[in-house]
């Protein structure tokens, strides 16, 4: 196993959480994750009045059996979840490790080892399934990309 893989099943089964970040006030329907087969999808609304931005937060827990984090298509098929993700928040979608959210940090260079994912609408998602990369300088460049969407889009 991954360390990667251990980072999800740490606190028990697989807990992949996709966060979106964006206008839209209404989380994603139910069933909008099925495409991944989550056994449960925990939907989580983030209060944002502590912040100087003005965007709608949500939180989803995609919960999977430990195993399923050894398929293949899982990275494909989370690449897809956080496509549909950002386009209904019309913002940004990622997906981090339990407990890495912090508006201040948002995609900044002291938390990017903890996203392996993102998708900024109107782009092409990306999913990392290796702790090394997660740890590289070319993906810490990648989120400062996403870090400039959202100081653009969501100006402080």
């Amino acid at each position: 196993m991954s360390s990667l893989q251990e980072a999800l099943t740490w606190s028990g089964p697989a807990v992949v959480v996709l966060f979106t970040l964006g206008r839209a006030e209404s989380p994603l329907a139910e069933g909008a994750f099925d495409l991944a087969r989550p056994d449960d999808v925990g939907v989580f609304p983030v209060s944002t009045e502590s912040w100087d931005r003005h965007a709608v937060v949500q939180a989803y827990d995609l919960t999977f059996e430990e195993g399923r984090l050894d398929d293949p298509d899982l990275p494909g098929l989370l690449r897809e979840c956080l496509r549909k993700a950002s386009v209904h928040a019309e913002g940004i979608a990622w997906l981090t490790f339990e407990g890495a959210f912090h508006f201040d940090h948002l995609f900044t260079d002291d938390i990017a080892d903890q996203i392996y994912g993102y998708c900024v609408t109107g782009e092409e998602p990306v999913v990392v399934w290796d702790r090394e990369i997660m740890k590289s300088d070319r993906w810490k460049r990648e989120i400062r990309e996403v870090r400039s969407v959202l100081d653009r889009d969501f100006p402080a």
